[in-house]
């Protein structure tokens, strides 16, 4: 399932785009789950981790789609956006944002599938290299590359990622077990790190990428030592 969200102040484009991708599900067998939102702060403010694709129109009242594009990659680092526009003159800006792609107006079935195809060729290891985390009702896929540690703070687990932190109830151990040979190590029975976001190791810890220190114990020093040099290497945890 493929978390979607359709952003366009006018119904006509929404319905277009969701009829293509209605049709695109039942010709492929790929699966999603749509939002349809009407204004760039809309889609700021329902944006949630687990969001997959978002079909953005540029030129909408309030803030413009280009502008929430931007606000938008500072909280998801890996959703595919894709422009709906009569403007194409805004593709050099959206190369800025890390846009996937664009669909000009109208936009005919052939065009949607081709980007949608390519869409989903982009999106599929990074699926597939992510972990699922449940928090307030809601459930966050995080993409490996952006998850920096985990802490167990009381009866929580900490989800530490590049776009931000969650809190979860969890346990470290089952989590760990998912995070197996990805290049993850627990350092401590209260840390588990992200060997990629690793930027110093020091006397008595390691600092990651985010500016926190995090403590390694003694007894887990060597076999660390070990797995990180095994790991910029190029070996296999």
């Amino acid at each position: 399932m493929w978390k979607t969200i359709i952003c366009d102040d006018e119904k006509d484009m929404r319905d277009a785009v969701r009829v293509n991708l209605e049709r695109f599900s039942e010709e492929t067998g790929e699966r999603f789950s749509v939002t349809e939102l009407t204004s760039g702060e809309a889609l700021l403010f329902n944006l949630t981790e687990d969001v997959d694709i978002v079909f953005l129109d540029i030129k909408m009242g309030g803030i413009t789609g280009m502008d929430a594009a931007r606000k938008l990659r500072e909280k998801n680092s890996h959703v595919c956006i894709v422009f709906i526009t009569t403007m194409t003159q805004y593709a050099i800006e959206g190369y800025e944002v890390h846009a996937f792609g664009f669909l000009k107006k109208p936009v005919s079935y052939a065009q949607f599938r081709l980007q949608m195809a390519d869409v989903l060729r982009h999106l599929a290891p990074v699926k597939k290299e992510s972990i699922q985390i449940r928090s307030g009702g809601e459930i966050y896929t995080i993409a490996l590359p952006d998850l920096v540690y985990l802490e167990v703070v009381d009866h929580d687990l900490k989800v530490v990622c590049t776009t931000g932190t969650i809190v979860c109830r969890a346990s470290m151990g089952e989590t760990e077990k998912k995070l197996a040979g990805k290049g993850f190590f627990r350092i401590h029975k209260g840390y588990c790190v992200n060997l990629a976001h690793v930027s110093r190791v020091t006397a008595d810890g390691l600092r990651v990428s985010s500016g926190d220190e995090l403590p390694v114990s003694k007894h887990r020093r060597r076999e660390f030592l070990e797995a990180y040099a095994s790991y910029i290497g190029g070996g296999v945890l």
